[in-house]
């Protein structure tokens, strides 16, 4: 699924993706996801940012995981990479290691329409 949106608060965080599922088969999917990210939080990661030339960047396949949006623009691009997980560009904060993230808890998910759903989750540390 690629994500449409997004929003970080204070309190919550939540995530818009484009996605065929509805009622159980969507909040397990999303819990699922949430059990994934905390089995990488617990591992403890490195998170490496670093800055690549956009013809480099987009030879990694996955680089851009937003939906309906063209790539970033610039000659050069902010790079989140944790080995093995995840790598694409991203100009957000990020932790230098996953396991200063705490435990993802998952809140609720939504449906906002057809194949667009969103899911609420928090942190505790």
């Amino acid at each position: 699924a690629m994500v449409t949106g997004g929003d970080i608060t204070p309190e919550y965080a939540r995530d818009d993706y484009n996605l065929n599922l509805s009622g159980d088969a969507l909040r397990k999917a999303f819990q699922d996801l949430i059990n994934e990210a905390n089995e990488v939080v617990k591992r403890g990661l490195p998170v490496k940012i670093y800055f690549l030339k956009r013809e480099e960047a987009l030879k990694i396949p996955g680089i851009v995981k937003l939906a309906e949006r063209e790539p970033p623009p610039g000659d050069e691009w902010r790079i989140v990479e944790i080995e093995g997980i995840d790598v694409q560009a991203d100009g957000g904060p990020h932790v230098a290691n996953t396991r200063e993230i705490g435990e993802v808890v998952f809140m609720k998910s939504e449906s906002k329409g057809k194949d667009k759903k969103r899911v609420y989750y928090t942190v505790k540390p």
